[in-house]
């Protein structure tokens, strides 16, 4: 009887914490969903307004060397009246539509600034930025998606989905795209280039390639090889942090903490310097936009590209694996 009675009570503690468990899972999930709804709806409300409020507009153009399309954003600049007829006479004289031919007719000393954004960014979250920058209106403005990034991710993921080879960018190929993008929307030899983190690593490269075009240059924390710290790589390579390849929630609140003050500091009043809907929202849309292990992919083969993802240092001798300044001439 006394054996039967506590088996009894031991099954009865061990409902209590499976019903327990289950109840604090559910309620967990509903505070998930409730946490993407609001943070989800704010963040496209923010990106719809600052992309409003920098008069950026979405546009594509076909790369006939690459084969495939560059989506970008840009800033017409303001023009004179005159200005505006010869275009038209320019347009009529030749039988084509410039704006949906993806190439148009500059002037060559058009002022222009490339903004260029970071390893799993994109363009339309770089518009706040230059909304806030105040660019005056006769500059035009051009925000390119590079190669597995912002609206090229839906070329990604429809290739991923369809099981076909989709081709990590490498450092060579988001060069050389840039390089073509320049020519086919008709940038011009009085342009500056702005880019942080991987952007900035191709606003110094490109500066390199082609000094007939960009002329000065804004390098905000450039992932060049002797820019950048060995532990950011070795943690990478290790496992030890992530970095922006976040794989679940735990990264993303990781991943922001690092982008503070770090993930193991006293100095926040708060252990999350975001909010826990924004986390949620920002690991939501990664999923919903990306394949699965997208930026992991890609960060290795750059990594690897460079060399510093062989035990020897690598075998690629080139300008990505230099480890001293290859432009110290250049103004910036």
């Amino acid at each position: 009887y006394l054996i039967a009675k506590e088996t009894s009570s031991t099954k009865h503690r061990t409902d209590e914490r499976t019903i327990k468990q289950h109840n604090i899972s559910t309620m967990r999930a509903i505070q998930r969903e409730v946490e993407a709804f609001l943070g989800g709806g704010l963040l496209s409300l923010a990106a719809k307004g600052a992309l409003k409020k920098s008069k950026l507009v979405q546009k594509s153009v076909y790369l006939p060397r690459h084969g495939v399309r560059m989506h970008y954003l840009e800033r017409e600049p303001s023009r004179s009246d005159e200005s505006k007829k010869n275009d038209k006479r320019s347009t009529t004289r030749t039988g084509i539509n410039q704006e949906t031919s993806g190439s148009t007719t500059k002037s060559k000393d058009e002022p222009t600034i490339l903004f260029f954004h970071g390893l799993s960014d994109s363009a339309k979250n770089m518009a706040g930025f230059v909304h806030s920058l105040n660019v005056p209106d006769h500059i035009r403005i051009l925000v390119p998606d590079q190669f597995g990034h912002g609206e090229d991710l839906k070329r990604a993921k429809s290739l991923d989905e369809s099981e076909a080879s989709y081709q990590h960018p490498t450092q060579s190929t988001l060069l050389e795209s840039t390089s073509e993008f320049l020519d086919v929307v008709g940038v011009g030899s009085n342009c500056n280039a702005f880019g942080i983190s991987l952007g900035g690593a191709l606003a110094y490269f490109i500066r390199l390639k082609r000094p007939d075009v960009i002329k000065r240059t804004v390098l905000v924390s450039p992932a060049i090889e002797y820019c950048i710290d060995d532990a950011f790589i070795d943690d990478f390579l290790e496992g030890r942090k992530r970095h922006m390849c976040f794989e679940n929630r735990q990264d993303v609140k990781l991943l922001f903490r690092d982008l503070s003050t770090g993930r193991d500091t006293d100095k926040r009043k708060r252990k999350d310097p975001v909010p826990k809907f924004f986390l949620e929202a920002v690991y939501r849309k990664s999923k919903q936009m990306a394949p699965e292990g997208h930026y992991k992919q890609m960060l290795h083969g750059l990594i690897d590209n460079i060399g510093k993802g062989a035990e020897d240092g690598g075998e690629n001798e080139s300008i990505f694996s230099a480890d001293k300044d290859v432009d110290s001439t250049s103004p910036r």
